[in-house]
């Protein structure tokens, strides 16, 4: 009995110290110090292009003729965000509307 409460118990163990090495208990952030990296920060805001709208365009209508990757309550979020003065109004013809982009991945702070 006393085996397999030891065998348990090491394998316990070895599990927490794998754990701790694989996923670790100290954030990898508190190695850099601000004055060795610099203060490089990323900024997750989308790109935009402007559209003019014609007759008959909808939000729906322009996210089907400029797709994305963006999931579609994500870029209506965003698409609001930009237009705040279309939240409870439809868009009319021949104003200026901006359309949000996923922000480009090829940026980094290396």
């Amino acid at each position: 009995m006393r085996i397999f409460l030891a065998a348990i118990v090491i394998l316990i163990i070895s599990y927490f110290i794998r754990t701790d090495l694989q996923e670790g208990t100290i954030p990898k952030a508190a190695f850099y110090s601000a004055e060795a990296g610099g203060s490089c920060q990323e900024t997750a805001q989308p790109d935009v292009i402007p559209v003019t709208l014609v007759e008959g365009d909808t939000v729906r209508s322009l996210f089907a003729l400029y797709p994305d990757d963006m999931d579609l309550l994500t870029r209506l979020s965003e698409f609001y965000k930009l237009n705040p003065h279309l939240k409870n109004q439809q868009p009319a013809a021949g104003s200026t509307v901006f359309l949000p982009l996923s922000p480009d991945s090829g940026e980094s702070c290396g």
